[in-house]
């Protein structure tokens, strides 16, 4: 998740938000394959697959990636140092507005970039999940408890109690999955992106004006803001989903990726491929395939979306 702008999209040139970190050895450019224009994939110099990725979070302007041993990676904008990455082995990655957030495999909560508003000073404690939004991050306890931090404006911090299975940080509203299925929202509500659809669950995504979720039967649903036909999910049976601003992205259960709303840069052309993973972001989408590479499609102005060579 993703995160997003500080106000509606009423132009194509409006934007929103959502962020991993990169320190791998470049290839040659001829080591480098690209499957669609703005889409690219990266193979081994023999042919061979590179490093095997099991996660990836597409933000503002930036992306990050983790592989199956828990190296971290991000590419695109560093203006803030967003994209980074400390040194260490994580075992979560997200990428927000300006910082990115991770989780190492004790469990401890960091992140690095923007901290303008403490959206990089995690608490102490030991998580299971986390998310950065734009100006915050929140992350899930062992015990359940979700923990929120960084920007207060709107609320976007005050957790109702109770206890909860995953979280998602959006841009000035939040959500969260209880463990009997019902989602609960806090924070700004100016186009509804809190008035959670009465039903039971099984994941969540909070974007900038609009949030989404799945049922138990797999069926999407996203409610708040509409302006870009974001909240139009398309029929179908899904695994997972994402929500950003203008734009959203879920993966159908037999990978293939869709996205809907706007599509001015081509951040909902998804590459035709199977995929584990997907990943809405401002104005551009990224997932992982089957095979464990990162794809990344949409705007690449600051190169958000060029994956790099060995990753």
């Amino acid at each position: 998740m993703l995160a997003a702008a500080t106000w509606k999209y009423v132009s194509a040139a409006i934007t929103a938000a959502v962020v991993v970190v990169v320190t791998v050895v470049a290839l040659s450019a001829s080591q480098a394959r690209a499957t669609l224009p703005g889409a690219r994939e990266v193979v081994g110099a023999a042919g061979g697959s590179a490093t095997r990725y099991e996660q990836i979070s597409a933000g503002y302007r930036h992306s990050c990636a983790l592989t199956h041993s828990g190296m971290a990676v991000c590419w695109g904008s560093n203006a803030d140092g967003q994209s980074t990455v400390p040194a260490g082995t994580y075992t979560r990655i997200s990428a927000g507005g300006y910082h990115s957030c991770a989780l190492t495999k004790a469990g401890k909560a960091v992140c690095w970039g923007s901290d303008l508003h403490g959206q990089s000073r995690a608490p102490a404690g030991t998580y299971t999940q986390i998310s950065a939004g734009y100006r915050h991050s929140c992350a899930l306890t062992r015990a359940g408890k979700v923990v929120c931090w960084g920007e207060a404006r709107f609320g976007q911090t005050r957790v109702p109690a109770g206890r909860y299975v995953q979280v998602s940080a959006g841009t000035f509203h939040s959500c969260a999955l209880t463990k009997a299925g019902k989602v609960v929202c806090w924070g700004s509500n100016d186009s509804g992106q809190r008035r959670v659809p009465a039903g039971r669950y099984t994941q969540v995504s909070a974007g900038t004006f609009h949030s989404c979720a799945l049922t138990r039967s797999g069926k999407g649903v996203c409610w708040g803001w509409n302006g870009w036909g974001q909240r139009r999910v398309p029929a179908g049976t899904y695994a997972r989903i994402s929500a950003s601003g203008a734009h959203s992205c879920a993966l159908t259960t037999g990978g293939k990726g869709i996205c809907w709303g706007n599509s001015g840069w081509g951040q909902t052309k998804v590459p035709a491929g199977r995929y584990t993973q997907i990943s809405a972001g401002d104005k551009h989408s990224c997932a992982v395939t089957k095979a464990g590479k990162p794809v990344c499609w949409g705007d690449d102005e600051d190169g958000q979306s060029t994956v790099p060579a060995g990753t």
